[in-house]
């Protein structure tokens, strides 16, 4: 299995996709998960697309999930958006909840100033993807 669709399982299994539904949707080649993403209270919309990076290819993005999610049930915080000046276009490096942190600790979350980076652990998952700004619905 390509290491790109391996990742792309990992993060739809992160945002809650059944891993039955994970492998489908990587088999058929999408469609692309959109989760929304939390940045500095500014709420984006996300694009997983199918594919990886290695960590050392060029810098990245922290992405922060797991627990119960963040303020409105959003299940990523990131620490850049586009129009920042260290936002690394979409490239990303995601960080997941240990273990026994309680999983409803940052409920009313929705910037990584809000987060105790201590209750995270790093993963080795790197993927690219761009954040998109949300139209007001």
């Amino acid at each position: 299995m390509r290491i790109e669709r391996i990742i792309f399982i990992t993060v739809l299994a992160v945002l809650g996709v059944s891993a039955a539904s994970a492998q489908r949707l990587a088999a058929a080649g999408g469609p692309n998960p959109r989760p929304q993403t939390w940045v500095d209270c500014v709420l984006y919309d996300g694009v997983v697309p199918n594919t990886s990076l290695k960590p050392n290819a060029d810098s990245f993005d922290e992405l922060y999930t797991g627990g119960n999610g963040f303020q409105d049930d959003v299940p990523l915080i990131s620490d850049a958006a586009p129009g920042d000046t260290d936002y690394n276009g979409g490239r990303w490096h995601l960080n997941t909840l240990k273990a026994g942190v309680d999983p409803d600790k940052y409920a009313n979350a929705c910037s990584v100033e809000d987060l105790d980076l201590n209750d995270f652990d790093a993963t080795d998952v790197y993927f690219e993807g761009p954040l998109l700004p949300r139209r007001h619905r």
